[in-house]
């Protein structure tokens, strides 16, 4: 029985660590021929994912820590040798290396380069670690990327020349509903949503901007943020500034999404970079039109005029700070799909925001229309199981390569 061990983080409650925790669940029932284990590169393991996790890996192991003890960067080799003894207790034949390529070399040493693939989700926008990500980089031979956009930053932002399999991501199974969902036009308030981490990155700022505009035009709208992070307290004082704390709730990190969605009208996503965006396959999955930035990959997740409408980011990166926000984390350049290349990074315009959910809400058989139209259009073109044997294929292709 051949091997795969994933190496991932699982610190955060966030879309990268639910969409492995449903890919190995998927690939363990479709693809039972492969014995599937987990190298952790961190000390912990968020309990959202424990119980489902320790049925589905035949095998786990810390890639840095020796008992409490964590081992140092330098001599490499320490790490090395600790890391090719766990790859060999889980017999791997295949090291899937989940969106890291900084601090990771380590890895390939101990499995050797021909073995690891590397899957793309959106770490190569970020900023630090430059040389290290080009080392990384220049010895990888083959790469999954969520998205076009993502193949295309490996390439334009690091020189990336190996060969790259484009798996886009797919609305996971605990997210399908049993049949398509129409929402019914909002009788009062309209319940406006975010599912994002509480990062600069992901712009939840100008979403509450969205907000008070929306409401000094006179509309009964509310914000409901899902997802927890270290700008909460920021966040929370900025909604008193805008005069809109009243209408807003920060609901922490929440365990049920489905049930986030049912419960609001329309998801708003205007991060600054996002390689695919899987909330906006969820969101609009079961009924909820999605705004988005018109950035990277989202417009590859939003069917503009069919699940959503995509925004185009035109403010210059230096206004987040006046929205507040800030510019710790946040990527100097994103790629414009428009024009297949890497841009000065910019933000969506609140008003823009605020414009297209007008729009949205403007007839109730336009937005129930759209509801429909979206749920729809994600249970028709996003197949977990297909996109789970398309990833298998890319990593047997390297097995057989190896």
């Amino acid at each position: 029985m051949p091997g795969l061990t994933h190496l991932v983080s699982l610190q955060q409650a966030a879309g990268v660590e639910a969409h492995f925790t449903e890919f190995v669940e998927r690939a363990r029932v479709t693809h039972p021929d492969w014995q599937q284990s987990w190298l952790n590169p961190s000390r912990t393991l968020h309990p959202f994912f424990a119980a489902r996790l320790r049925s589905a890996l035949a095998y786990t192991a810390r890639a840095k820590y020796v008992g409490p003890m964590k081992l140092p960067v330098r001599p490499r080799a320490l790490r090395v040798r600790h890391a090719r003894h766990a790859l060999a207790r889980a017999r791997t034949d295949v090291l899937v290396i989940w969106n890291r390529s900084a601090k990771v070399l380590y890895a390939l040493d101990a499995a050797g380069d021909a073995r690891c693939v590397h899957w793309e989700h959106g770490a190569a926008w970020d900023p630090g670690h430059e040389h290290d990500r080009r080392d990384y980089f220049s010895r990888i031979r083959l790469a999954i990327a969520n998205s076009r956009a993502s193949a295309r930053v490996l390439q334009l932002l690091w020189g990336y020349s190996g060969d790259v399999r484009i798996c886009r991501n797919a609305l996971r199974p605990s997210l399908v509903p049993p049949a398509p969902v129409r929402k019914a036009y909002p009788a009062a308030t309209i319940k406006l949503g975010v599912a994002a981490r509480l990062y600069p990155v992901k712009g939840v700022a100008i979403a509450l901007h969205a907000l008070q505009a929306l409401r000094a035009r006179g509309c009964d709208a509310e914000l409901h943020v899902a997802g927890a992070g270290p700008e909460l307290q920021g966040l929370q004082a900025l909604a008193r500034s805008l005069g809109i704390a009243e209408r807003v709730t920060f609901h922490g990190a929440v365990r049920d999404m489905e049930q986030f969605y049912r419960g609001i009208d329309c998801l708003l996503h205007a991060p600054l970079t996002e390689a695919f965006g899987l909330v906006a396959l969820e969101a609009a999955s079961l009924g909820c039109p999605v705004i988005a930035a018109a950035v990277d990959g989202l417009p590859e997740a939003v069917a503009d005029g069919v699940s959503g409408y995509s925004v185009a980011p035109t403010l210059p990166l230096a206004e987040y700070a006046s929205l507040g926000g800030t510019h710790a984390g946040l990527p100097e350049r994103v790629y414009d799909p428009s024009r297949d290349a890497l841009v000065a990074t910019p933000l969506v315009d609140p008003a823009a925001l605020a414009d297209a959910v007008t729009r949205l809400f403007a007839s109730a058989a336009a937005f129930e229309a759209m509801s429909a139209s979206a749920s729809a259009h994600v249970l028709r073109t996003s197949d977990f199981d297909r996109h789970v044997s398309d990833v298998m294929a890319v990593i047997e292709e390297a097995r057989r390569g190896a």
